[in-house]
C-alpha cells in the first residue's frame, strides 16, 4: 500500500458497532507520509488440530490487479502453549506454514512467534471455552418475503433464520461466528459481535439472520467461538471493511488491527467453536403422467435420506403420509427423480419434502407442490423429447425487482425454471446451481433484490431427461 504525502490528524479514533449501542476505544496515533507494502500474518489454531499461519506481503497501491501475491517463503515460525510445550511450524506452499504435534485445547494460552531476517513478531491468544447454542431453527417465509410461513402454503421457497448463543450472566463475553454452506466457508461473512451490544434474554445471545439468508437445498453449519478482545477488535474492523460500513481510506494503514504488533496486519486466534446444522430441503417440480407423477428435485451429497409426504388435501404436514427414505432414479448429476405409480387419474396429490443427514439432522418440509395425474399424457419418460429452447428472454429492472420473460420451448410435458446469479456465465455446474426457481410461467417477477448489483439470468426447460439453458441476459434493479 502507497499513501503519498496524507496525514491522519486523528489521533484517537473509536470503532462504532453495527448496531450503535456500544463504542470500543482504540488507540490510533500514526502520522503516515510514505507507506510501502505491509507485512500479514494469517494464523490459526482450533480445538483438536494443528496450527497453521500464512504470511504475505500486502502490494503498492500503484501495483496491478493482476500483480502475483507476495507470499513470505523463507520466515522462521513456532507455536508454543503456556504449559511448556513448543514446536517449529513446516512451511508447505504460497507462504504458508502448519504444525504437526501441538493440537488444540480449551483454556491454554498459544504463541505464535514469526521471524523474519532480524525483525520478529509474537502474537498471544487464549482458547476459551465453546459456549454452544440454546436453540438454532430455520423457517419459511411468506410468499410476499414477510413473516414466517410453517404451512408451506402459499408456496414460499425462501428461508430465514434465528439463533440462541449461551451466554454467561454477568461476564463479557466477544463471538466469532462463521457460516458453511454445503461445505464451503463463506469467510466474507465471517463477523464478531460483544454481548454487552444487546439484551440478553435468559442469558441467551439470540441472533437474526445473522449472516445469509439460507437458500433451498443447503446443508448450513454454523459455528461460534468465544474470542479474545484482540481477535474480536480485529473481526469487528474487518467486517466493516468487508461491508462497506466504512471506509478503507478513512483508517489508519493498519487496520484492521494485528495482534503481532506495529506495521503489521492479520491475527493468530486460538478457537474452540461450537457447531450447529440446520438443512433447507429442495424446491419439488412434477410432471403428471397416466397414474403417476414424475417428482423431481437438485441432489445434495451432504443428504442421506429423503422423505416424501404427501395428502390428497392441501395443507400437508408432518403427520401427513409419508414415504420413507426413497428411492430415486438419477437422470444425470443435476436431477433427482422419483416417480408415485398406481395413482387415481384427475385426483390432486399434494407434496412436500424433507431432507436428513448422515448424523440425523433433518429440515423443514419444503414448499407445497400438487399435481393431477393426466391419462392423456403417457407414462414414459424415456420417449419424451426436449423440443426448442426458450427463446425471446428478456430481463427489465423495476423497483427493487427485476422481471423475465421469455418464449416457452415447444413441446409436451415440459416444465419450465430458472437459474440467476450475480456473476456472469451461468452453467448448470457453477454456484448459480444454489439460485433456481422451477415450475415459472412467463413472465416472472424476481423480488427483494439489491439495486447495486447486476443479476444475471438463464431460463431452464427440463423434459424429464435433462436440464437445457437458454441464452443468458442481465439486468439491474432501479
Amino acid at each position: 500500500m502507497r499513501i503519498d504525502r496524507i496525514l491522519f490528524f486523528i489521533l484517537f479514533g473509536f470503532i462504532i458497532s453495527c448496531d450503535g449501542f456500544h463504542e470500543e476505544m482504540v488507540p490510533i496515533n500514526i502520522d503516515v507520509e510514505d507507506v510501502e507494502t505491509i507485512l500479514v500474518i494469517n494464523g490459526k489454531i482450533e480445538e483438536g488440530q494443528i496450527a497453521w499461519v500464512q504470511i504475505s506481503y500486502s502490494e503498492d497501491i500503484n501495483a496491478s490487479a493482476n500483480t502475483p501475491i507476495n507470499y513470505e517463503k523463507n520466515a522462521t515460525v513456532s507455536i508454543s502453549t503456556n504449559s511448556g510445550s513448543s514446536e517449529e511450524m513446516l512451511h508447505i506452499w504460497d507462504g504458508i506454514y502448519i504444525g504437526s504435534k501441538i493440537k488444540g485445547i480449551v483454556d491454554e494460552i498459544y504463541t505464535m512467534t514469526v521471524t523474519i531476517g532480524s525483525k520478529t513478531y509474537t502474537a498471544n491468544s487464549t482458547m476459551l471455552k465453546p459456549r454452544g447454542y440454546q436453540g438454532a431453527w430455520v423457517y419459511q417465509l411468506a410468499s410476499n418475503g414477510n413473516g414466517k410461513d410453517s404451512s408451506g402454503k402459499e408456496g414460499s421457497s425462501k428461508y430465514s433464520d434465528e439463533w440462541i448463543i449461551n451466554d454467561p450472566s454477568a461476564t463479557r463475553n466477544r463471538y466469532l461466528f462463521e457460516w458453511w454452506v454445503n461445505g464451503v466457508h463463506y469467510i466474507r461473512q465471517d463477523w464478531a459481535i460483544d454481548d454487552n451490544r444487546v439484551v440478553n434474554a435468559n442469558e441467551g445471545l439470540k441472533l437474526f439472520t445473522v449472516t445469509l439468508d439460507p437458500l433451498p437445498n443447503q446443508y448450513i453449519q454454523h459455528r461460534t467461538a468465544e474470542i479474545d478482545k484482540i481477535t474480536y477488535d480485529y473481526y469487528n474492523m474487518y467486517e466493516k471493511i468487508v461491508r462497506g460500513l466504512v471506509s478503507v481510506t478513512s483508517q489508519t494503514p493498519y487496520n484492521p488491527v494485528s495482534n503481532f504488533g506495529n506495521n503489521t496486519i492479520g491475527n493468530f486466534r486460538a478457537v474452540a467453536f461450537s457447531s450447529a446444522i440446520l438443512l433447507t430441503p429442495p424446491d419439488i417440480f412434477v410432471i403428471a403422467q397416466n397414474k403417476q407423477n414424475v417428482l423431481a428435485f437438485e441432489p445434495n451429497s451432504l443428504f442421506k435420506k429423503y422423505n416424501l409426504f404427501w395428502s390428497n388435501s392441501s395443507g400437508v404436514n408432518e403427520n401427513s403420509n409419508v414415504v420413507s427414505d426413497l428411492r430415486l432414479g438419477m437422470t444425470n448429476e443435476d436431477i433427482n427423480f422419483h416417480v408415485e405409480d398406481n395413482l387415481n387419474n384427475g385426483s390432486t396429490y399434494y407434496y412436500r419434502l424433507q431432507v436428513e443427514d448422515g448424523e440425523g439432522n433433518t429440515s423443514i418440509l419444503s414448499p407445497e407442490v400438487s399435481a393431477i395425474p393426466d391419462p392423456n399424457t403417457p407414462a414414459d419418460t424415456t420417449s419424451i423429447t426436449l423440443g426448442n429452447l426458450p427463446t425471446n428472454v428478456v430481463a427489465t429492472g423495476g423497483n427493487g425487482e427485476i422481471i423475465i420473460s421469455w418464449k416457452p420451448a415447444v413441446g409436451s410435458k415440459l416444465v419450465h425454471g430458472l437459474y440467476w446469479s450475480n456473476q456472469k456465465g451461468i452453467t448448470l455446474n457453477n454456484s448459480s446451481k444454489g439460485n433456481a426457481f422451477w415450475n415459472l410461467q412467463s413472465p416472472y417477477t424476481h423480488k427483494g433484490l439489491d439495486s447495486s448489483k447486476t443479476y444475471y439470468y438463464r431460463v431452464a426447460v427440463w423434459d424429464g431427461v435433462e436440464i437445457r439453458l437458454s441464452t443468458e441476459v442481465s439486468a439491474k434493479p432501479n
